[in-house]
């Protein structure tokens, strides 16, 4: 399993979707969080994300009353970039962080590409489900557990953590779809397993298109604005109102 990651990360660039699933290591359309472009290999992704955790808390939040479904698209999610460690958020038309630091650092746990680098501490422990298709390929889906010392040591830039007794963190509950050339279709890794079984989250990722062309350019420093001033300008700023003519 851990070969399927390194795989996978050669491929150099691929589309993604990302979700976060209650109970369950297969997504339905509202846990979806982000879908996008990635660069595997500069560990980047830009995507246009759920400002309330996932689409289905969003729709609640923004009403699913709204006659306009493109408006409901537009309210109620931003369009992101991850870049290693750092995340950036545009606002209106800039760019701010939270908790910026060093990109060369682990992928933070929200991080929609971090059960890819999960993956790279598989146990060898996989056990094979069977055939099942990811967005019409056809796959092999299997069950392991990810030892997070072991991807750690497998990542130079290592791997962040979610909270939890350390034990747990050794043997995480994951499942991954893997298509006849080896490649990782999906990948499901479970960061909450000492919950109830109905309230354990998984982060799951879904890869397909493998070798677009995909150019994501992180903001230089100059171009970051602080949160509270990115926020404070948006508001300032008046809003364009656009007369269509018949």
């Amino acid at each position: 399993m851990a070969a399927a990651a390194a795989r996978t990360v050669a491929t150099g660039t691929a589309r993604l979707f990302a979700a976060w699933s209650t109970g369950s290591p297969l997504p339905e359309a509202a846990d979806r969080r982000c879908e996008g472009v990635a660069d595997l290999a500069a560990r980047r992704a830009r995507v246009s994300q759920s400002l309330a955790f996932t689409d289905g808390i969003t729709a609640t939040l923004f009403g699913r009353g709204d006659d306009d479904p493109g408006e409901r698209e537009r309210a109620g999610h931003s369009e992101m970039i991850y870049d290693g460690a750092n995340a950036y958020i545009r606002v209106a038309d800039r760019w701010t962080g939270f908790f910026l630091v060093d990109p060369g650092g682990p992928r933070g746990i929200n991080d929609p590409l971090w059960p890819m680098d999960a993956l790279f501490g598989a146990s060898d422990d996989a056990v094979e489900i069977g055939p099942e298709a990811v967005r019409g390929v056809p796959a092999t889906r299997c069950r392991f557990s990810v030892d997070l010392a072991r991807a750690d040591a497998a990542l130079s830039a290592g791997v962040s953590v979610p909270s939890g007794p350390y034990r747990s963190l050794r043997r995480l509950p994951a499942e991954v779809w893997l298509d006849a050339a080896g490649l990782a279709r999906r990948i499901s890794v479970n960061s909450e397993p000492t919950a109830a079984a109905d309230a354990q989250v998984w982060s799951i990722v879904e890869l397909w298109d493998f070798g677009l062309a995909a150019d994501i350019t992180p903001p230089e420093p100059g171009e970051v604005l602080a949160p509270s001033e990115a926020y404070r300008l948006a508001e300032e700023e008046p809003q364009q109102i656009i007369v269509v003519h018949p």
